[in-house]
């Protein structure tokens, strides 16, 4: 057993200055040749060869002797398809049975008990004030990248290289949220397939078939397996299909349009999938820095602004989050395309028309792989008050595995329920999205994300000027993030 480790006194909440309170995520991996690379390695923990014939993780036989293994989990999001992490039992529901089933087994395996604590209320004033007072009742904190990374810079995260048994290069963790959030190439939280709310926080784009065959437009899925789905492409088809239908020159629930979403869910989704998503870069030593002065940036930001802001009914004016991003004009079938997350998919399963599943369009042809927006998500943290991450470590890798043939073939039936033709191609695009997931570094948010999305999404293109502006409090507060970092941990 690990002895309970002790955490240095935590620094003020003033750091908060360092992001912004909106719903977060994006990410900071360019793949692109005129963007860096990602960092070479994410992961300082050593792990064991895997050859062919190795399936599982390599643990060693324990018995926990029926101790409680609690989980301190700040979502609570009604709209996902679930938001808990365990089931007390199995209810027939298939995704709560899945989330059952896999603790079950684990449970049974280890001797061990798992429990649950659910709170969202002042999520991390709450998580700090375990760490302070030395309490040892959760081992795993789930939180959102802000509080998370809030949490790091004042010490009281453990070093995932710290934690025995984890096998970060497998496939049950999320290797994007290991690239996208680690810092000073050191990872203090992430996602394995464990989690279920990066399925539900995922956005993803609705299409109706039956328009599509109507107006004799190209497959989107075929556009997408041969690389060329694009922003124009999407443009081009969603403004094919808008018209006044009954041509009064006013644009009305009478008519048909493009596309329908809300302004921060369509504006993020657009950015992340040009592989310029609303958030910093990281430079070679995996340390923030600020590059969306950069043409590279400026081009897409413009081009997302410009197809966004047409007002010739390539989008739906009364779309707003209140309504979903405009679900019901979706389900009416009097839209092309309908971006709204994941979770929200089940908004659409009384929809007697046959809709697909597709991912962000890319910024153009050239473009190397698709990239798509995540706009919520609970990591996995571990606070320096575990007190005992040997068992900690068995226990991340045993459910992580354990949810492979669980809990996500469930989360995948999920979100196809509902699609009229049961097609392969969308359980095919669905594996790209979540191949392809970004998320966005909290830092300086309120700057980067939350004073920009809306001038994109109203056709403000003076976006040179005001990130001009803004270039010396970004600077600030990265400077922040790096100093307290380096004076709160090893």
């Amino acid at each position: 057993m690990v002895e309970y480790m002790k955490c240095k006194s935590l620094l003020p909440l003033a750091l908060l200055l360092l992001s912004a309170s909106i719903v977060t995520a994006c990410s900071d991996t360019k793949s692109d040749d005129t963007k860096k690379d990602a960092p070479e390695t994410v992961n300082s923990t050593e792990t064991e060869a895997v050859t062919e014939a190795y399936q599982g993780p390599i643990l060693p036989e324990a018995n926990f002797n029926g101790e409680t293994f609690s989980f301190y989990n700040s979502c609570i999001c009604d709209w996902m398809a679930i938001n808990r992490v365990t089931a007390d039992e199995e209810t027939g529901d298939t995704l709560n049975d899945a989330v059952y089933r896999r603790n079950l087994k684990v449970a049974e395996q280890y001797n061990v008990t798992f429990s649950e604590y659910q709170n969202g209320d002042n999520i991390l004033k709450t998580a700090i004030n375990f760490i302070s007072s030395g309490d040892t009742t959760h081992s795993i904190y789930l939180l959102r990248e802000d509080p998370a990374f809030n949490i790091v810079l004042q010490n009281g995260a453990v070093d995932f290289a710290n934690i025995p048994y984890l096998n970060l290069n497998r496939e049950w963790w999320l290797q994007s949220t290991l690239e996208n959030l680690s810092f000073d190439h050191r990872v203090f939280f992430g996602t394995s397939t464990f989690d279920t709310t990066h399925y539900d926080g995922t956005s993803a784009l609705y299409f109706n078939k039956s328009l599509i065959d109507s107006f004799d437009l190209e497959n989107p899925y075929e556009l997408v397996k041969s690389g060329k789905w694009t922003v124009a492409k999407m443009d081009e088809m969603a403004r094919t299909v808008a018209s006044d239908i009954n041509g009064d020159g006013k644009w009305d629930e009478n008519d048909r349009f493009g596309m329908t979403s809300h302004e921060i869910l369509i504006t993020r989704f657009l950015m992340a999938g040009m592989n310029a998503p609303l958030s910093l870069s990281k430079d070679d030593n995996d340390l923030l820095y600020f590059d969306m002065l950069s043409d590279y940036y400026i081009d897409r930001m413009t081009l997302a602004a410009n197809v966004i802001s047409q007002k010739d009914g390539f989008y739906h004016t009364k779309a707003n989050s209140g309504n979903h991003g405009g679900y019901e004009y979706f389900l009416a079938g009097n839209v092309l395309f309908y971006n709204e997350t994941l979770g929200n998919a089940q908004k659409l399963r009384q929809m007697t028309l046959d809709f697909g599943i597709l991912p962000a369009p890319k910024y153009d042809e050239s473009q190397e792989g698709y990239h798509n927006d995540v706009i919520e998500s609970y990591f996995m943290l571990v606070p320096s008050t575990n007190p005992d991450l040997e068992r900690t470590g068995i226990l991340m890798e045993a459910l992580a595995y354990a949810s492979l043939d669980t809990v996500v073939p469930s989360a995948y039936d999920g979100m196809l329920q509902g699609i009229v033709s049961r097609d392969t191609d969308s359980e095919e695009m669905l594996d790209i999205i979540f191949d392809t997931l970004t998320f966005c570094h909290p830092v300086a948010q309120s700057y980067t994300l939350t004073n920009l999305y809306m001038r994109i999404f109203t056709g403000k293109t003076d976006f040179a000027s005001f990130l001009t502006k803004s270039e010396s409090k970004v600077e600030a507060a990265i400077e922040a993030a790096i100093t307290a970092y380096r004076e709160n941990n090893d």
